[in-house]
């Protein structure tokens, strides 16, 4: 299932796999986003927003 043009939904879960053991913003942003901090609708699309970016953007 494609998310963008270029990134499609089992690209983006391998990513977050990989990045939720970085101690860096990538990692602290999966484990905010896997456990809902804050309860939030609008929290979590943004997090998923910036998700897709990171995963969009080259290494």
């Amino acid at each position: 299932m494609p998310i963008t043009n270029t990134l499609d939904l089992a690209t983006l879960s391998a990513r977050m796999d990989a990045w939720s053991a970085e101690g860096g913003k990538r990692g602290r942003l999966v484990r905010a986003f896997r456990s809902n901090l804050g309860n939030s609708p609008d929290l979590q699309a943004a997090r998923l927003a910036l998700l897709v970016r990171y995963a969009e953007t080259p290494a």
